[in-house]
This record gives structure tokens, C-alpha cells and sequence, in this order.
């Protein structure tokens, strides 16, 4: 189950259901089968984590969010890189709208696994379903998927993990890091030269990326405009000053004139 959570993780935002308890099932090196278990009680030959993962799954299709989720607490309790089960309890939890516990619980998964790819991509998975009414959440998906990207195993599927890499390019944009995204769209362009989605989303955010720059040097030649403006208009004033000190000088003078 370890590979195919890390395919899940990939592809949960298109499936955020699936994040759920069901996706705990047989092959992920807990025993689920029945045979000889009693509901409630511990098998014999049964480990302290399988028996809480059954439970857990039995209170997860019960409706009963609360319990499956204290089962998760003591699973990491017990196993603390036990990612699936940070990653499930954190989508009960926000399905419970415990929204913060979620957060934090996913912090401790962190913390614990500061190195495991997995558990930073199913950080960034926690953040975007809490971007919406967190948006300062946008910068720690971005840097969530990130280091997932960088912990990647060297010899990792590229396949596998093109998910992963979409899923950091439009973090980025999210968090306004427009240079990021490119070049994460420009890697999977070259990876996937016959993927048109990767094709796409280029042009989109490179055009994006075009305005942005453009904007900016608008923006920074304002002062130089502004400035210039100031120094005609002040020069323009000079002369004007000059021009009346002039006039009035001559006005002094016809006066003394016609009075002699």
C-alpha cells in the first residue's frame, strides 16, 4: 500500500473523498481480513496497529469520525511515521470541521517525517482544502509540494509523480510565485512532450508571468516619469519667477524715469 498511497497522494485533489479511511485496504501491511477477529477485541497474532487501523475502519464506515480519528492519535502514538494514517486522521478531521486540529496534526506528521516525500504531499493536500477560507495557507502548499518535489526518490516514476509536480506548479501560481510555476511547467513540457495539459498550462502561466513583468516595469518607471514631470514643472516655475522679477524690475525703472 506504501506505492499506491504515494500514487494516491498524486492524484487525491481529483478524488478528495477518496482520502478517507476506505483507502486503508489489504496489501498495505496490515492484516484486514476477519477471519478469527472478534469486533472490539484484539486477535491473537494481531498487532496493536492492525487491530487499531480494523478498528478504525470499522468506525470510519460506522459514520463515527470521532472514534476513528482517536484510533488514528493512537497509531501514531505508536508509529509516528505511520503517513497514512497522519494524511486519513487529517481528512476526517476536516470533514468533521475540526479545521485547526487537522492543521496541527499535520504538523506533527511533519515534524516526525521531516524527510519523507510523502508526508509533504499529503501536508499539501491538507493545505488546499483549507486554502478556500485560509488563504494564507497558499504559501505553505506551495512550499509543502516543493519539498515533496525535492524529496522525491532519484529513481522515482516519472509518471507516477507527474500528479505531484502539476499539483506544485499551480501552488505556486496560487502563492503568486509565477517564476516557479513556469519552470515546473517547462520540466513536465520536457518530460511529457505529448501531454497537451502540461502544454497548456504553460502558455497560460507564461503569459501570466509576461503581464506580471510587464506590469512591474510600468510600475518602476513611474518614479522616473513623476520625476521628470516634477523637474519641468519646477524649471517651468523658475522662469515664470524670473520672468515677473524681470517685468517689475522694468516697471521700477519706467517709474523712476517718468517721475525725474
Amino acid at each position: 500500500m506504501k506505492k499506491l498511497f504515494g500514487i494516491f497522494v498524486l492524484s487525491a485533489l481529483l478524488a478528495l473523498n477518496a482520502f478517507a479511511q476506505q483507502t486503508h485496504e489489504e496489501g498495505d501491511g496490515h492484516d484486514h481480513s476477519e477471519d478469527g477477529k472478534t469486533s472490539g477485541k484484539q486477535a491473537r497474532g494481531e498487532s496493536k496497529t492492525d487491530y487499531l487501523w480494523r478498528m478504525s475502519d470499522e468506525a470510519f464506515h460506522a459514520g463515527d469520525y470521532e472514534r476513528a480519528i482517536g484510533y488514528h492519535k493512537e497509531i501514531v502514538a505508536i508509529d509516528p511515521h505511520d503517513i497514512e494514517s497522519y494524511s486519513n486522521a487529517a481528512w476526517l478531521m476536516w470533514s468533521a470541521d475540526l479545521h485547526d486540529e487537522a492543521l496541527a496534526h499535520i504538523e506533527r506528521g511533519l515534524k516526525a517525517n521531516e524527510n519523507n516525500w510523502q508526508m509533504w504531499a499529503a501536508a499539501g493536500v491538507q493545505y488546499d482544502l483549507q486554502k478556500p477560507k485560509m488563504p494564507a495557507l497558499n504559501e505553505k502548499s506551495k512550499i509543502a509540494y516543493q519539498r515533496a518535489v525535492e524529496l522525491l526518490p532519484k529513481n522515482a516514476d516519472k509518471k507516477e509523480t507527474q500528479m505531484l509536480r502539476r499539483r506544485l506548479a499551480h501552488a505556486a501560481q496560487k502563492a503568486d510565485d509565477l517564476e516557479l510555476s513556469v519552470a515546473t511547467w517547462r520540466a513536465l513540457v520536457a518530460d511529457f512532450p505529448d501531454e497537451y495539459v502540461n502544454k497548456n498550462n504553460l502558455q497560460r502561466v507564461e503569459k501570466l508571468l509576461a503581464e506580471k513583468q510587464a506590469e512591474k516595469k510600468k510600475v518602476a518607471m513611474l518614479p522616473i516619469v513623476i520625476g521628470g514631470a516634477s523637474a519641468a514643472f519646477i524649471a517651468l516655475l523658475g522662469a515664470s519667477f524670473r520672468h515677473r522679477k524681470l517685468r517689475a524690475a522694468q516697471q521700477t525703472k519706467s517709474q523712476t524715469t517718468s517721475a525725474a
